[in-house]
This record gives structure tokens, C-alpha cells and sequence, in this order.
């Protein structure tokens, strides 16, 4: 009795196992076609691809949705200023650091900044006219003893952000310098050089002597947003809501008081300088990712066992051509896809 209550559990299991074999592995029951790579196994993959990358849209967070508004980026960026925010403090606490203030000016001088970047179609901390990253910190009103500005583009991911940023010694020395009091985020879509992006720009900074800088309280958990960005008191500084024409001339040097400053040198990440996957690519794109790999894997043994078996079919020149060129196709797609979170900082 007890045997055959054994048998009964295991026949589950063993359809599963069954049906997997006829999707995945070819052999003499399925012609040595898996049904994965046939036209219905490909409907299927497509549909879940698709269906992933629409999911990651609907739940995007509801700042990156009014920040993509009417750009369509190549990859569906989820950079917040919030989790800029936090991600920073988390590494100055367990650098045994004390966390750093959201300061209303800071967010918009580095604003003003990617604003700049995207208007004169440049990424670097100067500009082609010669602008200073300290002019913005001026235009916003906010006089520093301490400066620092960190650049990143092409990121999928705040995360990708961060890892990058802490992996680069400039960049790093900015976020765990202890003589700052105060950052600030932009994140801005759009094209620069051709192609669409986001840039992220964070300004660090400690005030000079006693003054105090505006800032914005902590996010209260994750599901809360920063406060908006106040506008600069009329007649004193200019509206937010537009980009100042940046001057002819570089900006000048910082007032007496003003001193330190921090540019640390752009540095580009790819499959040759890698980051972790699974921090520079959102959900979507890694569910994408893995699909594509098994996809690839099919294929592979597919035509590896239809070639060692010496098919019929691995006789017509037109089903070898179509094997090379899936496998092809589908190593393109795998490498572009994992380097696609692989940005830039500077």
C-alpha cells in the first residue's frame, strides 16, 4: 500500500519531467526538435519578454514616470533621487560616516547642471564654454567651503550607479569625504551625442562658515518620495523652471572661504570592467536576459546533436546557415542586453 502511495506521488514529477524533455532537450520523440525553438515555443517566449518589460513600465516609481515623459528610452531607467539618496548615506554608515543632508539648493544646481550637459550635448564637469561645475553651485546660492560633483550616464539602475561610483577612487573619495554636510541629485532623460540616456549628477557640499543650507528631511521609508525642490526667492536667484544661458566665459574662481573642490576622471564600465548584473540591471531586463540564455542553450545543443547524429537535415546548406545565424543573432542580443547597464561615471 504504502508503495503504491509512493508510485502515485512521483507521477507528477515524472510528467513534469517528461514535459520538460520534449520542450528542451531534442531527441528521436521529438524529431530532435524541442518545442521551445518551435513556432509556438518561440510565441511563448516572445509573449513573456514583452510581458516582463511592460510590467517593469506600469511599475516604474511614479518620479521616473514624470521624468520619462515624452522620451523613450532605449531601456527603462529606475533612478531616483530617493534612492540616490539613501544608497549614499548607507555607504557613508558603514563607513562609520554621518549621513549626509537632501539640501534643496544642492538638487537644484545639479539640476541646472544635466539641464546644461543636455542643452550644449556634452558630459563632462566642464563645459565646452569653459563653465566650472562650481557655477551652478553659485546659481543656486549655495556658498561652500567644500565641493564636490559626481557624474554617471547610460545606468540602468541606482544601484549600477552607486557600484560604479564606489568602485571608481574619485568618485568614492566624494561620497565618503567627511568634510561634507549636504548633496543633492538630479536625474534628467534625454538625447545627448545621439542617443537617448539618463544622466545622473550628484553635488556635495559643506557650507561656508555657520551658514546653513535649505534642506529637505530624509524619505520616511520607501514608498515615500523627496520633498520638491523649493524655487530660489524671486529677484535673488533664478526660476527652476528654466535653464539659465550659461555665460561666454568660465565661471570664476571660488570666493575666499571657498576652497576645496572635487572633479574625480570619467571612467566607463562594460563586459571588460564588469559590475554585478544583478545590481546594474533592473528585474526586467535580467528575467529578458535569462530567457534569451536558455533560448540560446536549446538552439545550441539542438544543433549540436542534429550535427553529430548526422541528420538529414544538417546536410542542406540552408538549415547550417540558419544555425550559425541563430546562434549569431542570439549572442548579440545576450551581450548588448548585459551591457546595457553598464554606464559611465565621471
Amino acid at each position: 500500500m504504502g508503495s503504491r502511495r509512493h508510485h502515485h506521488h512521483l507521477q507528477p514529477a515524472r510528467r513534469v519531467a517528461h514535459q520538460l524533455k520534449h520542450w528542451l532537450i531534442p531527441h528521436a520523440a521529438n524529431d530532435h526538435r524541442p518545442h521551445l525553438i518551435r513556432a509556438h515555443g518561440l510565441a511563448l517566449m516572445a509573449v513573456l519578454i514583452i510581458g516582463a518589460q511592460g510590467a517593469m513600465l506600469i511599475t516604474r516609481p511614479a518620479a521616473v514616470r514624470t521624468a520619462s515623459q515624452g522620451h523613450v528610452l532605449a531601456y527603462a531607467s529606475n533612478i531616483t533621487v530617493e534612492d540616490l539618496f539613501t544608497q549614499t548615506n548607507q555607504e557613508r554608515a558603514a563607513n562609520g560616516l554621518s549621513p549626509l543632508h537632501l539640501s534643496a539648493q544642492l538638487n537644484y544646481s545639479a539640476e541646472l547642471k544635466a539641464q546644461d550637459m543636455f542643452a550644449e550635448n556634452y558630459w563632462a564637469h566642464v563645459s565646452p564654454s569653459g563653465i566650472q561645475p562650481w557655477y551652478w553651485f553659485q546659481k543656486a546660492g549655495y556658498n561652500y567651503s567644500y565641493a564636490g560633483e559626481n557624474l554617471a550616464k547610460d545606468f540602468d539602475t541606482t544601484s549600477g550607479v552607486m557600484t560604479g561610483w564606489m568602485n571608481s577612487p574619485g568618485h568614492r573619495a566624494n561620497i565618503l569625504n567627511p568634510h561634507y554636510i549636504d548633496v543633492g541629485f538630479a536625474v534628467e532623460n534625454g538625447t545627448l551625442v545621439g542617443g537617448q540616456t539618463t544622466l545622473v549628477v550628484a553635488h556635495y557640499g559643506a557650507p561656508a562658515g555657520l551658514t546653513v543650507t535649505a534642506v529637505v528631511p530624509p524619505p520616511a521609508g520607501p514608498a515615500s518620495t523627496p520633498a520638491a525642490t523649493p524655487a530660489p526667492s524671486p529677484g535673488t536667484q533664478p526660476s527652476p523652471s528654466a535653464t539659465p544661458a550659461p555665460p561666454a566665459v568660465a565661471a570664476p574662481s571660488p570666493a575666499a572661504g571657498q576652497t576645496a573642490t572635487s572633479t574625480p576622471p570619467a571612467k566607463s564600465y562594460s563586459l571588460f570592467a564588469p559590475l554585478s548584473l544583478t545590481r546594474t540591471l533592473n528585474w526586467s531586463t535580467l528575467l529578458t536576459l535569462a530567457l534569451l540564455l536558455l533560448l540560446l542553450a536549446v538552439y545550441a545543443v539542438t544543433h549540436a546533436t542534429v550535427w553529430r547524429k548526422g541528420l538529414l537535415r544538417w546536410r542542406r546548406f540552408h538549415y547550417r546557415l540558419y544555425a550559425v545565424a541563430t546562434l549569431v543573432v542570439l549572442v548579440i542580443m545576450i551581450v548588448l542586453i548585459a551591457v546595457s547597464g553598464f554606464g559611465q561615471v565621471g
